[in-house]
């Protein structure tokens, strides 16, 4: 049959017609674009479809679409509580950030989805050089952090001895070995950094690295509770030595202080 023909794919069966049918072949018939895709995805040489079980096929198009179901699910559950243009998202609720997908006009057409959780390393990059750092366990490096989402300032000023910015990018490192690495990009084109554009959307990076600072040092206390608790026992410990008469009420202050870090 000829590629102007309508017939069912051989993989998912579902009847393709001239717009709709890839080039690949499977046993002489057409595999439709979605299948071709879904195959091709999952790292199929398409040229040597013939090598595969039919069976084999079926599983990784059906796997593939029950992936796609999983993150419809998740995109449709998630419900921003900050919104930093349309360059990265935070739902706090939820501790998920998403970084969307937009279209040629800007539009968002999907979202990449992760939790709080799976971050372990964020660094703010110009030019490909590194302006400032951070992760879990540790503080931001090269900025200073002003209030709870305020701008970072500090070592950063030192990188701007160019007059433009070709590509402006946060790359934050995740706990996934499948796919470490995600970029939330500002600036992918030539950019004047006197120029209202620069202006604008530099801040923008800076409050997502403060976004991002809170939350890794968030889930770092969250992750350590025991830290807490074993401060907790040691006033414990040492009230009770003060109801024994062992240590004087200054000293038993003085010690809470110490162990609260106050």
């Amino acid at each position: 049959m000829g590629i102007f023909n309508t017939e069912d794919c051989p993989i998912c069966g579902t009847p393709t017609g001239a717009m709709s049918k890839s080039s690949a072949k499977y046993n002489g018939v057409y595999v439709c674009k979605n299948c071709a895709k879904k195959l091709a995805a999952n790292k199929i040489l398409l040229i040597k479809l013939k090598k595969y079980p039919l069976e084999e096929l079926q599983r990784i198009v059906g796997a593939e679409d029950q992936k796609q179901e999983e993150h419809q699910e998740e995109v449709e559950a998630f419900s921003a509580t900050k919104k930093i243009g349309n360059f990265i998202q935070f739902d706090d609720v939820n501790k998920k950030i998403a970084i969307p997908k937009t279209s040629f006009t800007g539009k968002i057409r999907d979202l990449q989805i992760f939790d709080y959780s799976a971050i372990a390393e964020y660094e703010l990059l110009e030019d490909g050089n590194s302006i400032e750092k951070g992760g879990v366990g540790r503080a931001l490096v090269g900025g200073a952090l002003f209030g709870g989402v305020g701008a970072v300032v500090g070592a950063s000023t030192g990188h701007k001895h160019k007059a433009t910015c070709s590509k402006l990018q946060i790359k934050i490192t995740l706990n996934d070995m499948k796919a470490p690495v995600v970029y939330v990009n500002f600036i992918e084109a030539e950019t004047k950094k006197n120029g209202a554009l620069y202006k604008m959307i530099y801040p923008m990076a800076q409050e997502a690295l403060s976004v991002l600072s809170i939350i890794t040092q968030s889930q770092k206390s969250e992750s350590s509770p025991h830290a807490e608790v074993s401060a907790a026992d040691e006033i414990l410990k040492f009230k009770k030595l003060l109801d024994e008469g062992i240590i004087t009420q200054e000293e038993f202050d003085l010690k809470k202080k110490q162990l609260l870090g106050l």
